[in-house]
């Protein structure tokens, strides 16, 4: 009740309200309005655009962080496999050591040296060390530690003992320092291990294993200092969903679930828009090639839109004190424009009651210029569709006459050239039962159940059958030549259209010819439109004639006549969504294409020109 009683005295206030008033508040509340959407609009599309841009950027660093993560991956597996397959290593590993004083010269100038050379030319590489399968090796100097040491652990038990395996990655642990007499020691760094199995001709079995640990903060030491710094976090999460680089202290070592960054996909790229903690943020996750790892970049996108805010405000303030100023400019420009506005409601009351005859004079090129102009051209296109509507309608109650016109008892028709076909195959007359079956079928198809339309492939059926009529009449004097495209069958167009330019082919181009002709029929189709040519090698058109015929001059009842039906059934049927093209060299010949909407009259598609 309060709000009815609200919106009556709103209502008794405005008819109160002198014209002018209620002009200028209905002119402002309307440009408010629209100058409000558009902002929502610029501010919309702004803030995606920004957040594309930002998007892609983000992915770009993520993707140069990835990369230099994974070249130092790639880098150890490089010289993992230098070590590996060092010959003298191999050799080494498979050789029985007696302690004899050369071997163990060897063992010191040689086979040592090598994993003391790579940890002084790699300054990233924080410990590397061979675990020996041939226990008759002395575990003489660092890194040369034997099998045993490590087989019972459940790690390389399962690595060891798997042959397809060659080589994997561990995960991030505590750092191996190993001595010859008691094995693991201090545990400070955690490292991520590389291992590698080693392979001897003379050994069947694994002859070693290489390992090369890699510290943590070296292996992400592109995290530190990311360029996107200040606008998201960049993290590392292992197979388990657990955070391992410690760039962010607070988010060490926790799940997932924890961040609130739902599921992640394991091996593949994913990067999209996705709310996080009750915050709209940008999703980056890039899988790490090789040590089952992935990098995840999170951006909230209130960093991005910070600048199109302060700048929709802006934009505010300054749309503002424009509408101010324009509320005034309004005020004193109504009055003098009232006088016009009262000839357009003038004219817009005739409209209503029912003229359509109705224009208003422009004098100017202002906006009540511009609403008037609207306002006649409004008009004169109901008037237009008003009369196009009636004409539609004339149309369609003349093809029903038509229709049923074409329905009155066939069955008569059909009746009478099968009792032909029967006494033309009692007297032994197989041409006139060929005859009789061709007009049966090609009336049959004519008729189509009273319908306006047809496929494509009943009337190349129909010109068929009319054709095998014509050939007992042409004694044989022309040939036919079919290029259909099999898609163009169940097409659906105006009934009756190829079998008139055939006759009309036949009449006025072979048949003058006086000698053998050719008659091409095509079908074809493209992604919007259907085509259909029928070709001749008769005696042509004359260039005169021909400018009559596609003029709609020619009142001959010949192929000029013919063809303007055709044109005005198209013309019916499609109105400008068709093509209808006739070119001719007198004694060459004569081409008539039609290309028409594919699918019939409900496709609105435009032909293409």
């Amino acid at each position: 009740m309060k709000g009815a009683d609200s919106t009556m005295r709103f209502i008794r206030m405005t008819n109160g309200m002198s014209v002018t008033t209620k002009f200028v508040a209905i002119y402002l509340s309307i440009l408010t309005l629209s100058l409000a959407v558009t902002g929502c609009m610029l501010y919309v599309q702004a803030s995606r655009s920004t957040i594309e841009q930002a998007q892609a950027v983000m992915e770009q660093n993520l993707l140069q962080t990835k990369d230099s993560i994974e070249e130092k991956v790639k880098l150890v597996e490089n010289l993992s496999q230098i070590i590996a397959f060092d010959t003298r290593i191999q050799t080494f590993l498979g050789s029985v050591f007696i302690n004899e004083p050369f071997q163990l010269e060897d063992y010191r100038s040689t086979i040592f040296p090598i994993l003391e050379n790579v940890m002084r030319q790699n300054a990233y590489i924080h410990s590397s060390r061979i675990y020996m399968a041939n226990e008759t090796i002395p575990e003489l100097y660092d890194g040369f530690y034997h099998l045993a040491r490590i087989r019972d652990d459940d790690y390389y038990k399962d690595f060891i003992g798997d042959r397809k395996v060659q080589t994997a990655w561990s995960g991030l642990q505590a750092e191996k320092t190993m001595t010859n007499r008691f094995g693991i020691a201090d545990n400070d760094e955690e490292v991520f291990a590389y291992d590698r199995k080693i392979f001897s001709s003379r050994y069947v079995n694994m002859a070693g294993l290489l390992e090369i640990e890699v510290k943590r903060d070296v292996l992400f030491e592109a995290l530190e200092e990311p360029v996107s710094a200040g606008l998201g976090r960049v993290l590392v999460i292992d197979r388990d969903g657990m955070v391992i680089s410690n760039n962010d202290a607070a988010l060490y070592k926790k799940k997932l679930p924890e961040l609130g960054l739902g599921e992640l996909p394991q091996g593949s790229k994913l990067s999209e828009i996705r709310k996080i903690d009750g915050e709209r943020a940008i999703l980056i996750s890039l899988p790490l090639e090789g040590a089952d790892l992935r990098l995840v970049g999170v951006y909230p996108i209130r960093h991005f839109n910070d600048k199109v805010t302060s700048s929709l405000k802006m934009m505010a303030l300054i749309l503002l004190g424009a509408l101010l100023l324009l509320s005034l400019l309004v005020y004193f420009v109504t009055t003098k424009l009232l006088a016009r506005m009262k000839l357009l409601l003038r004219a817009m009351k005739k409209v209503r009651e029912g003229s359509l005859d109705v224009s208003v004079p422009v004098t100017s090129n202002d906006e009540f210029s511009q609403m008037a102009l609207s306002f006649n051209h409004m008009t004169g296109r109901i008037h237009e569709l008003v009369e196009k509507v009636y004409k539609i309608e004339i149309m369609e109650k003349e093809a029903e006459l038509r229709a049923l016109e074409s329905q009155i008892n066939p069955h008569f028709l059909y009746n009478t050239l099968a009792t032909i076909s029967w006494a033309a195959r009692k007297a032994d007359a197989p041409e006139i039962t060929q005859i009789s079956n061709a007009l049966a079928k090609f009336y049959r198809l004519v008729l189509n159940k009273g319908s306006s339309e047809s496929t494509i492939g009943g009337e190349i059926e129909m010109v068929k059958a009319y054709l095998q009529i014509q050939k007992f009449r042409f004694e044989e004097r022309f040939d036919v030549v079919y290029e259909l495209d099999e898609r163009t069958f169940d097409c659906v167009a105006a009934k009756n259209i190829v079998q008139p330019l055939v006759e009309n082919a036949l009449a006025h181009g072979i048949e003058p010819k006086r000698s053998h002709g050719t008659l091409i029929i095509k079908t074809a189709m493209d992604e919007r439109n259907l085509i259909i040519q029928v070709i001749d090698d008769g005696v042509g058109i004359s260039e005169e004639r021909l400018r009559a015929i596609n003029a709609g001059t020619f009142e001959s009842s010949g192929s000029g006549y013919a063809i303007r039906n055709i044109r005005e059934r198209l013309a019916a049927y499609y109105g400008s969504r068709h093509r209808f093209e006739l070119y001719s060299r007198p004694g060459i010949g004569t081409a008539v294409t039609v290309c028409l909407p594919k699918g019939g009259e409900d496709n609105a598609a435009s032909i293409d020109r």
